[in-house]
C-alpha cells in the first residue's frame, strides 16, 4: 500500500499541551471586528485575525470576511462558513470535519493537510488553492473551481468533483478512487500516479492531462475519445472494457515514456 492509499492520521494536540477551550463567542466577534478593519486598512490599524489551534466547533462564520486569517491548526468542525471570503487564508492542518463552505471564496488559501472529511465545498472558489495531502474523503465538491490547485498526495475517496473545475489542477499522486468525476474538466490536469480505481468518468474533459502511471483500473464511463489527446506512458492502467482501444490510439496523441522508475 503506497502512502497515497493511506489516509492521514486525524489532527489532534499533542497529550502534553492541555486542549484549549472552545473560543466564546463574543472574543470570535471582537475578531472579526478587528479583522475587518485590518482588511479595510490594509493592515494599518486593527489586528488580522489569528485562531491558530483555537476551538471553533460549530463556529457561525457565514458570510465573514476573513482574508488571510490564520486558522492553522485549528477545530473547526460543523463551522459555518458559507460565502465567507478566505482568500489567502491560512487553514494548514486544520480540523474541518463536516464544515460548511458552500460558495467559499478559498482562492490561494493554504488548506495543506487540512482534514475535510465529508466538507461540503459545493461551488466554493479554490484555484490556486494548497491542498496537498489533505484528507478530503466524502466531501462535498460539487461544481466546485480548482484551476491551478495544488491537491497532490490529497486522499479523497468518494469525493464528488461532479462538474467540478480542475483545469490544469496539480493531482500527483492524489487518491480519487471511486470519486464522482463525471463531467468535470480536467484538461491539462496533472495526474500523474493518481489512484483512479473505480472512479466515475463519463463525460469528464482529459485533453492535454497527464496520466503517466495512473491507474484507471474499473473506472466508469471513460471513452477512447475522452483519451485520444492525454499524456499516458506503458504503465498507464486502463479498464478492461477500454484497453484494447487506447493501445491502438496514435503514437503522436499521447505515448509519451516517463523513463524507469
Amino acid at each position: 500500500m503506497t502512502e497515497a492509499d493511506q489516509p492521514p492520521a486525524d489532527p489532534e494536540f499533542r497529550s502534553s499541551t492541555p486542549a484549549p477551550a472552545m473560543v466564546p463567542t463574543d472574543q470570535i466577534e471582537e475578531s472579526l471586528r478587528l479583522h475587518r478593519t485590518w482588511v479595510e486598512s490594509k493592515g494599518q490599524d486593527g489586528t488580522r485575525a489569528s485562531f491558530h489551534r483555537a476551538v471553533l466547533t460549530d463556529a457561525y462564520l457565514q458570510g465573514a470576511d476573513l482574508r488571510g486569517a490564520d486558522f492553522s491548526q485549528a477545530i473547526l468542525q460543523g463551522a459555518e462558513l458559507q460565502n465567507a471570503n478566505l482568500f489567502r487564508a491560512n487553514f494548514s492542518q486544520a480540523n474541518l470535519k463536516g464544515a460548511s463552505l458552500q460558495r467559499a471564496k478559498l482562492r490561494e488559501a493554504n488548506l495543506s493537510g487540512a482534514h475535510l472529511i465529508e466538507a461540503n465545498l459545493q461551488e466554493a472558489d479554490l484555484r490556486q488553492a494548497n491542498l496537498q495531502r489533505a484528507d478530503l474523503r466524502d466531501a462535498d465538491m460539487l461544481e466546485s473551481i480548482l484551476v491551478r490547485t495544488d491537491m497532490t498526495m490529497a486522499f479523497a475517496h468518494s469525493v464528488n468533483l461532479f462538474m467540478a473545475d480542475l483545469r490544469r489542477a496539480v493531482c500527483k499522486e492524489i487518491n480519487l478512487q471511486e470519486a464522482d468525476l463525471q463531467g468535470a474538466d480536467l484538461r491539462e490536469a496533472n495526474l500523474s500516479q493518481a489512484q483512479m480505481q473505480d472512479a466515475k468518468m463519463a463525460g469528464a474533459e482529459l485533453d492535454g492531462a497527464q496520466l503517466e502511471r495512473a491507474d484507471f483500473l474499473d473506472a466508469l464511463g471513460l471513452t477512447a475519445d475522452q483519451v485520444s489527446s492525454v499524456v499516458m506512458d506503458t504503465r498507464t492502467r486502463w479498464p478492461t472494457y477500454l484497453r484494447d482501444q487506447v493501445a491502438g490510439l496514435p503514437e503522436n496523441g499521447s505515448q509519451a515514456d516517463s523513463g524507469p522508475p
